[in-house]
């Protein structure tokens, strides 16, 4: 599809012990959503999911997952109390135009379980 890939390289990097990242690099108040995606991505793997960032028309998605031919576009947020976080959230999800399976992983708060078609999911039913 045109304008729809799988990035070549991450440019992002995952840790599996935080706490030494944390150690490295000095706490960060702000670090809260990136060591959350760090845990998804952890999470999926743990799964048996192969991950990739994922890029569609300039617009990133979090994490495009497979497993036995199935495919999963997943977001992760630490929260999505502002009308303007939940559209920056859902809008690179809403612009996959295919029929598999989209959702997003909240940290907190409490919300609508679907979106326009679009699970939304909470870290606790995530990691459970």
């Amino acid at each position: 599809m045109h304008g729809k890939a799988l990035l070549k390289t991450n440019p992002k990097e995952y840790i599996v012990d935080t706490g030494f990242r944390t150690w490295m690099a000095g706490y960060r108040v702000t670090d809260t959503g990136r060591l959350f995606e760090n845990a998804v991505y952890l999470q999926l793997l743990y799964e048996g999911w192969s991950v990739h960032v994922g890029k569609l028309y300039g617009k990133e998605v979090d994490f495009v997952a497979t497993k036995d031919g199935r495919v999963l576009y997943v977001q992760s947020t630490d929260e999505m109390f502002a009308s303007e976080t939940r559209e920056r959230e859902i809008a690179p999800l809403k612009s996959i135009r295919d029929n598999h399976e989209k959702i997003v992983v909240v940290r907190q708060g409490s919300y609508d379980t679907d979106i326009d078609g679009i699970r939304i999911v909470s870290a606790r039913d995530f990691f459970l």
